[in-house]
């Protein structure tokens, strides 16, 4: 009886272990996961004009703050995470943009917000505060840097100025549109007509890596202090397409890191925020329009340089000798972007439908290591066949070339390198419209 007893015993031991052990393993968590962002309380407060916004508050420092100005994206349980983390340094003001101004969480409709909330906002902080640093990421930098252009040309007093210690630019986006590949872009001109103290941080793998110089210059050249951080094989909202738990906290690690070395080096310099007498006169601002869908161009472009790029097998392609005497659909795409994705079932359907002795197709993977390349087709070839090869661009300067800035981007381009239709998002191509385009093409 007693070796039963202690066997029951073993056996509700092992039970209890491994239930709880299965409760311990902390569940994946997806870009869509929203119940811990959720239960942050959001409370209204109180500017010093005598308006309120609601704002999600963390931490308790009296000393620092962290004024983040939420971009069109709603937050989700990364971002949850990541202030979670970001908080055992500074206490947090979280402001959910589209949702405290009651607009629609729009890119576009973000880019031409002026940033009237920001100086009350910012006043308020720096009369709580002794060191106030602002954070932003991608669209959401274009109303926060027209705020606080605002906030400096009202404030004449220096020590509320200067106590305004850092603006941290995660992944910025400052252009006044995503245009049709292969075009050249516009910055607005604010990021010209800004002087402040900035952190730039960019993801290694992101968009724009091959591009932020253009971001900093203009910055540099409105009289902004600029200092940019690389976060290592992070992609565009720092956690969507990755492990969420371990991004988050990274971002926040990487923010609260960057600020502290900011703060030592803008030290070093003494550096002041400029008066608003001394602050450049702004140019009227161009509208933010978004350009949809095939694109063409009339007249047609030249294709910028030849594509020289290895396969996933080692072997070198020379695009214009290997397709010598066809015309091609170009497809630039990226592991971490869904819409790349699912476009190919397309891609291959329409390529069946097509002279294959007149057109070709070619993908260009966008900064993706041969590791990560290998494991994700691994993946993608148990749901899906790539019936055309895949060019590996680890370094993106193929992509920077061909003037690639969102992704997925695809050209159709005659047989003799002239690019007639770009675009810059997913497509169906499999469609009898797309199927007439591309034999058009292959016929010239």
């Amino acid at each position: 009886m007693k070796t039963l007893y202690r066997l029951l015993f073993s056996g509700l031991v092992i039970f209890v272990t491994t239930f709880t052990s299965s409760f311990a393993k902390e569940k994946p968590l997806t870009y869509e996961d929203h119940q811990r962002w959720d239960a942050i309380a959001q409370s209204d407060l109180e500017l010093i004009n005598g308006d309120s916004l609601p704002l999600r508050k963390l931490g308790t420092s009296k000393q620092r703050l962290y004024l983040w100005i939420g971009q069109a994206i709603p937050p989700n349980d990364g971002d949850a995470l990541l202030l979670k983390e970001l908080k055992k340094s500074g206490q947090i003001w979280f402001l959910d943009t589209p949702e405290a101004l009651f607009v629609t969480g729009d890119r576009t409709l973000m880019r031409n917000m002026n940033g009237d909330f920001v100086p009350a906002l910012v006043d308020t902080a720096v009369a709580q505060f002794e060191e106030v640093i602002i954070v932003t990421s991608d669209v959401g930098a274009v109303p926060t840097l027209r705020g606080l252009r605002q906030w400096q040309q009202q404030t004449q007093d220096k020590a509320k100025l200067n106590r305004l210690k850092n603006v941290v630019l995660f992944f910025p986006s400052l252009y006044v549109n995503t245009p049709a590949a292969g075009e050249d872009r516009e910055l607005f001109p604010i990021a010209f007509h800004t002087a402040l103290p900035i952190t730039l941080i960019q993801p290694e793998k992101g968009a724009q890596t091959n591009f932020i110089h253009e971001t900093i210059n203009a910055l540099r050249s409105g009289g902004s202090l600029v200092k940019r951080f690389d976060m290592k094989n992070a992609l565009d909202d720092h956690y969507r397409y990755v492990d969420i738990r371990k991004m988050s906290k990274r971002s926040a690690q990487t923010i609260a890191q960057s600020v502290d070395e900011f703060l030592a080096y803008s030290q070093s310099l003494n550096y002041q925020i400029y008066s608003s007498f001394e602050i450049p006169q702004l140019a009227k601002k161009p509208k933010s329009e978004m350009v949809r869908g095939l694109i063409k161009l009339d007249p047609p472009i030249k294709w910028p340089d030849n594509i020289l790029l290895t396969d996933m097998n080692g072997r070198k392609n020379n695009v214009k000798r290997d397709y010598q005497g066809k015309a091609l659909l170009i497809n630039f795409w990226a592991t971490w972007c869904p819409h790349c994705v699912e476009e190919i079932p397309s891609m291959n359907n329409a390529l069946k439908q097509l002279d294959q002795n007149k057109f070709a197709m070619v993908s260009v993977s966008y900064r993706d290591s041969q590791k990560t390349l290998d494991e994700f087709v691994k993946c993608l070839l148990k749901e899906v066949q790539v019936d055309f090869p895949i060019l590996m661009d680890i370094d993106g300067e193929v992509s920077a070339q061909w003037k690639v800035f969102a992704f997925p981007s695809s050209f159709i381009v005659d047989k003799d390198g002239w690019i007639h239709y770009s675009i810059n998002a997913g497509s169906i191509w499999d469609t009898p419209e797309m199927i007439r385009i591309m034999r058009e093409v292959s016929e010239k």
